[in-house]
């Protein structure tokens, strides 16, 4: 049975870097929405066909990942409660187990240093770099913690970050 760990939150509260750091220390891959969307930029202008591009990738390389019972991290916002819900139906219906992990930052000034350093050179995902327009765009959706959720603060350092996902991946089979 493999394991889909959904690495989820707000832009620039510490997904990637903790996503990177818990890849290299399972020796499992990681996948960045960021990357797929990033990628597609280049082509095309319409944000809503990048993300349905980005959506269909992710879905085809969680399906092998499945299929092959491989562990696999997804680096993606996922703000949206019920695209979550949807995710852990879809993957237990697969016979896989999704490990949801939310991260936040409660330290609204590192959050805003963090988007700050977006600002000198933001990719094409990377619209809004500013907490109060962030604040606003996420009001306008359901969000949440799934039950059983692992919720981290980014303000902790990465060790102890990469620590406590491996012992929530561990401890939770099903």
């Amino acid at each position: 049975m493999a394991n889909v760990i959904v690495v989820r939150g707000k832009a620039g509260v510490g997904k990637t870097t903790l996503a990177k750091a818990l890849g290299k220390r399972l020796n499992t891959m990681v996948v960045h929405k960021d990357d797929i969307y990033d990628s597609v930029a280049v082509f095309l202008t319409d944000r809503n066909a990048r993300n349905q591009i980005c959506f269909d990738v992710l879905h085809q390389l969680l399906q092998s990942a499945l299929s092959c019972e491989a562990d696999i991290i997804i680096d993606f916002g996922h703000n949206h409660l019920d695209d979550v819900e949807q995710l852990k139906s879809w993957v237990e219906a697969q016979n896989g187990v999704l490990k949801p992990i939310l991260c936040v930052c409660e330290d609204e000034t590192v959050w805003a240093a963090r988007l700050d350093a977006r600002k000198a050179n933001p990719s094409p995902n990377q619209v809004l770099t500013d907490v109060q327009a962030l604040k606003e765009h996420y009001a306008k959706m359901r969000t949440g913690v799934l039950p059983g959720e692992l919720v981290l603060d980014t303000t902790t350092d990465d060790n102890t970050l990469v620590e406590r996902v491996i012992a929530y991946v561990q401890s939770r089979r099903t």
